[in-house]
């Protein structure tokens, strides 16, 4: 997927004095994006346009109306259980700011073409990318993670265009164009 870095913030932490990078990027749509960077540098990149692969952590709190977790996500991690959830407890979705959302073409297993996997650097994202899901967009694929994105109906009856709010969006493998 193609985006336009358009701006950095690097954070260090207080505990191991690690540095990660939040981009702040826009798709060829104009679609504003914040993006965590645990592995790379991009800095002498701002201003320009860059390959990115990039893994989309779904929301389904978000898709609910709700900016904060309520609960383990072990324990509700699909909309079906949402739903039940604030059904039994009788929550309402709230009307605050949302997340970015994004409407596509569902892709059970999806293959990341051979050139991605020699830069990504990422041991965890080697091993959490075998098949992945994928939703794709007018802009490009967005790998989604396997985490909340446990189904209760066959995968036959999963629609083909679905819309996820997103929780987090990370930063996978990049390239210059």
């Amino acid at each position: 997927m193609r985006v336009k870095i358009s701006d950095i913030i690097v954070k260090k932490s207080r505990h191991d004095q690690s540095v990660s990078y939040e981009l702040i990027g826009q798709l060829q749509s104009g679609l504003e994006i914040y993006i965590i960077d645990y592995d790379y540098d991009l800095q002498k990149y701002i201003g320009q346009r860059v390959e990115m692969l990039l893994l989309v952590q779904r929301s389904p709190y978000l898709e609910r109306g709700k900016k904060e977790q309520l609960f383990v996500p072990d324990e509700h991690y699909s909309i079906e259980l949402i739903d039940e959830f604030f059904s039994e407890k009788g929550i309402s979705p709230d009307t605050n700011e949302k997340e970015i959302t994004l409407v596509g073409e569902f892709v059970d297993s999806y293959i990341i073409p051979k050139e991605w996997g020699s830069l990504i650097k990422s041991n965890f994202f080697k091993g959490l990318l075998k098949n992945p899901s994928a939703l794709i967009i007018e802009d490009g694929i967005f790998l989604l993670s396997p985490i909340h994105l446990d189904k209760r109906v066959p995968i036959e009856n999963f629609p083909q265009r679905v819309t996820i709010s997103t929780g987090c969006i990370e930063l996978v493998a990049w390239h210059p164009l």
